[in-house]
């Protein structure tokens, strides 16, 4: 994570600029190979944006499983956020005293 950490602070994020965090994630994996371990997570529990966004079969067959719902195969912050408040997903603002972001 640290090394993650170091790579995002080094190319900041904003709604502004166009960013891509996986680079940061795929560059710290591979420098700390073998020091961490790596799992796969079950789909059904994790889907893919493409996966859960784009086939309303599967999410009713996999209803009740779902823990985190990955809001990628959509480009734009705004977008991002857009969509999910469409799904219903969008939990934030509920909880924005909680959070040290506030209301985004």
């Amino acid at each position: 994570m640290k090394k993650w950490i170091e790579e995002l602070q080094a190319q900041p994020w904003s709604k502004t600029k166009k960013s891509n965090d996986q680079p940061a994630f795929n560059w710290a994996l591979n420098k700390t190979a073998g020091q961490v371990d790596l799992y796969l997570l079950p789909q059904a529990a994790f889907p893919t944006g493409g996966l859960y966004f784009k086939n309303q079969t599967w999410v009713q067959e996999t209803k009740g499983k779902h823990v985190i719902i990955h809001n990628n195969y959509i480009t734009g912050f705004e977008k991002k956020i857009k969509r999910f408040h469409d799904y219903g997903l969008w939990l934030v603002d509920d909880h924005s005293s909680e959070s040290p972001l506030g209301k985004l």
